[in-house]
């Protein structure tokens, strides 16, 4: 991938693919619009896709390219170069689980409520 001489604009972009991955680059230049597009870390395909310097025309590529399933890697800006967009912080990963003992079947029961019942066990009640 090369950034084209009086380049204004630069964009890149990236979609899944059955042997890969697959990147296509835009640029706006004072001159024109370049596409340029490959297998990531192969982009040597280049073309010119606007005779003349129309963001409206490249905006247009870009609306094309993520209908595609293309998302931006990064915009080229002159003076600062490549601007890598942030990725989104990965999901939280679930709580491991618990190493408590799991929960009885039934609650334990309270001092006061084994006392009672031990010393009504010879109640005809129970009977």
């Amino acid at each position: 991938m090369f950034v084209p001489g009086n380049t204004q604009y630069g964009i890149w972009m990236r979609a899944p693919s059955s042997s890969g991955r697959k990147d296509w680059i835009g640029f706006l230049t004072d001159r024109e619009v370049i596409s340029q597009w490959g297998k990531t870390g192969q982009v040597n395909q280049c073309k010119v896709i606007g005779p003349a310097p129309s963001r409206i025309f490249l905006n247009q590529k870009i609306e094309e390219k993520r209908g595609k399933g293309y998302r931006v890697v990064g915009e080229w800006f002159p003076g600062s170069g490549w601007s890598h967009e942030r990725k989104a912080q990965p999901p939280p990963q679930p709580n491991p689980p618990s190493q408590n003992r799991p929960a009885a079947a039934t609650p334990p029961l309270n001092g006061n409520v084994m006392r009672e019942w031990l010393s009504d066990q010879n109640s005809e009640q129970w009977f």
